[in-house]
């Protein structure tokens, strides 16, 4: 991964050994492959595919700011098997600009997000679930996926699993482990069955949790690593965006409640 701010340079022109994936947050760039000379706006997406000549300079803009990625061989054979086709099967890519603003913002919340502290469940599926959009959307040939069943089964077994697990630091090797399915199909199968993918489930099962604990008078701070939060401030943007409130608001509505209640009593 690499975050770029430049306000003058010059890339001469070379290649990558790893699939490269460039996403300009501001200003931009113009940069040169395949005989043709083009320019990175905002909210665009560069893609260039392993040994591709390429070069970029400033050019019309005075400052340049993205955001890359590098997939080296090792990564993208691992990617084929979560995404359950072979390495051979992976795509490439005829064009070396996507203007695909949504893919663009994903990417860019994905380096944000890989910066951070926080769930390895959440990183991996962020990162599986851009990769296959990338690949699927612009790649070509298309990958063929394996097509969506009946999985309730295994997405039960996952769910269990999440709920029994929730203050351990799942990984998605974890859930696969309990299905015969790819982790991409995994993700998509649950997402179908349950309405969420495994990571806001898991996120929802925490929250909940925590709210029972902060009932029985348990701190925000220790519910939050009870749980399986990373820190006091996951628990209370999670929190809040479902009841309304942040944990200390929640609890101290508690505290303000029993002697009431003794009261009546």
């Amino acid at each position: 991964m690499m975050r770029a701010d430049f306000t003058t340079h010059a890339f001469a022109p070379h290649v990558h050994d790893e699939l490269v994936i460039a996403v300009t947050e501001g200003g931009g760039s113009e940069f040169r492959s395949r005989g043709i000379r083009a320019y990175a706006e905002p909210e665009t997406v560069l893609v260039f595919n392993p040994g591709e000549p390429h070069s970029g300079r400033m050019g019309w803009s005075e400052r340049w700011r993205y955001r890359a990625f590098y997939l080296g061989d090792a990564v993208l054979v691992r990617f084929s098997e979560d995404l359950g086709v072979t390495p051979e099967a992976l795509p490439h890519f005829l064009i070396n600009k996507l203007e695909d603003r949504r893919l663009c913002r994903r990417f860019v919340a994905l380096h944000k997000t890989a910066e951070r502290k926080g769930s390895i469940l959440q990183k991996q599926t962020e990162l599986l679930s851009a990769l296959a959009s990338l690949f699927v959307t612009h790649g070509c040939p298309t990958p063929d996926l394996p097509s969506l069943g009946n999985e309730k089964s295994a997405v039960s077994r996952v769910r269990e699993y999440l709920s029994d697990n929730h203050h351990r630091n799942i990984a998605l090797k974890d859930l696969a482990r309990l299905t015969e399915m790819s982790t991409f199909h995994l993700i998509r199968s649950f997402n179908k069955e349950i309405g969420l993918s495994p990571h806001a489930y898991l996120t929802q099962v925490r929250v909940r949790r925590a709210r029972e604990l902060l009932q029985q008078g348990t701190a925000p701070a220790e519910a939050a690593a009870d749980v399986g939060f990373y820190d006091q401030s996951a628990l209370s943007r999670h929190f809040k965006q479902v009841y309304g409130v942040t944990p200390g608001q929640y609890a101290g509505a508690m505290c303000a409640s029993a002697p009431a209640a003794r009261s009546r009593v």
